[in-house]
C-alpha cells in the first residue's frame, strides 16, 4: 500500500497549483504553448518529402508512366539510329576493312540478311545509350522507399556500372576485335579458301564480343554489392586473391575471343586490375564504415 501524503506535503502541492495557475492568467494568450496532437508530432518526426503515400493503383500509374518514358527514350533513339543506320554500318565494319583492306567485300546468304542487321544494329545502340536513362528512372521510382543514404548509393553504382560498361567495349574496339579478325582471316586462313565472312555472321560475332567485355567489366559493381550486403569482404578477398586470380584466368581462357593466349592476356589483364581496384574500394569502405562513417 502506498503510504498517505502528510497535511504539508498536500498544502505545498496545492500552493505550486495555484502559483502556476496565477502566472498563466498573467501571460497573454498568445503565448500559452498550443497542445498538439500525438498523431501530428509522429507525423512530423517520420516524414520524408520523399515519401509517397498513394494507394497500390497509384503506385501502378506511376510504374505505367516510368514504363512509358522508358520506351518513349528507347523509341526516341532507335529512330535516331536507323536514321543513321548507313552511317552506323561504316563505323563497324572499319576493323574488317582494316584487316582485309578497304575494298573487302562480306557476302549475302539470307534474304532478309540486311534488313536484320540493321534492326538489329539499331536496337542494340539505342538499348545501351539509353539503359542509364532507364535505370534512373526505374530507380527513381523505387528510391522513396529506401533511406536517402541507399538512394544516392544507387544513383552512383548506375554511373559507375555505365562506364565500367563502356570501358569494356572500348577495350574490346581498340585491342581485341581487330585482333581477332587478323588471326582467323589472315593466319590461320587456308589455301584456296576466299576469306570474306558473311555479312550476318560478322555482326553477330561483333555484338557478341563487344557486349561479352562489357559485362565482364561489371566485376568491382558485382563485387561492391555483394560487399555491402555482407555476402563478402574486401579482407576476405585480399587474402583469397590467388584463388581470384586463378579464377579470373579460367573465365578469360574461356571467354577470351581467341585460341591464343594473347586473347586470354587481353580479356585477363584488365579484370585483375580491376579485381584489385575492388578489393581496395572495399577495404576502403570497410575502414570508414567501422570508423563510423557511411
Amino acid at each position: 500500500m502506498p503510504a498517505k501524503k502528510s497535511v504539508r506535503q498536500i498544502s505545498k502541492t496545492k500552493k505550486k497549483t495555484t502559483v502556476s495557475k496565477r502566472k498563466n492568467k498573467e501571460l497573454p494568450v498568445s503565448s500559452l504553448p498550443e497542445k498538439v496532437p500525438p498523431s501530428e508530432i509522429a507525423e512530423a518526426e517520420e516524414f520524408d518529402s520523399r515519401e509517397k503515400y498513394m494507394s497500390i493503383w497509384e503506385h501502378l500509374e506511376e510504374l505505367r508512366i516510368v514504363l512509358l518514358k522508358s520506351l518513349s527514350f528507347l523509341g526516341v533513339c532507335m529512330t535516331v539510329t536507323l536514321f543513321f543506320s548507313t552511317d552506323l554500318y561504316k563505323v563497324m565494319v572499319v576493323p574488317y576493312k582494316n584487316v582485309l583492306g578497304a575494298d573487302a567485300k562480306f557476302f549475302q546468304i539470307k534474304l532478309m540478311a540486311p534488313l536484320v542487321i540493321y534492326l538489329k544494329m539499331s536496337f542494340l545502340i539505342s538499348l545501351l545509350i539509353s539503359l542509364p536513362v532507364i535505370l534512373y528512372l526505374v530507380w527513381g521510382f523505387i528510391s522513396p522507399a529506401v533511406s536517402q543514404a541507399t538512394e544516392k548509393y544507387g544513383r552512383l553504382i548506375i554511373g559507375f556500372s555505365t562506364f565500367l560498361f563502356w570501358a569494356g567495349i572500348f577495350v574490346c574496339w581498340f585491342t581485341v576485335f581487330e585482333n581477332l579478325l587478323k588471326v582467323f582471316l589472315v593466319y590461320y586462313n587456308p589455301p584456296d579458301v576466299e576469306n570474306r565472312l558473311p555479312v550476318d555472321e560478322y555482326f553477330d560475332i561483333f555484338f557478341n564480343f563487344h557486349i561479352i567485355f562489357g559485362l565482364s567489366f561489371q566485376l568491382p559493381v558485382v563485387l561492391i554489392l555483394l560487399g555491402k550486403l555482407g555476402v563478402i569482404s574486401g579482407t576476405f578477398l585480399a587474402e583469397k586473391w590467388r584463388e581470384a586470380t586463378i579464377i579470373i584466368s579460367i573465365f578469360s581462357a574461356v571467354f577470351s575471343p581467341g585460341p591464343d593466349v594473347t586473347f586470354m592476356l587481353m580479356l585477363f589483364v584488365p579484370l585483375e586490375i580491376l579485381f584489385l581496384i575492388s578489393v581496395f574500394i572495399m577495404k576502403v569502405s570497410e575502414k570508414n564504415r567501422d570508423a563510423g562513417g557511411v
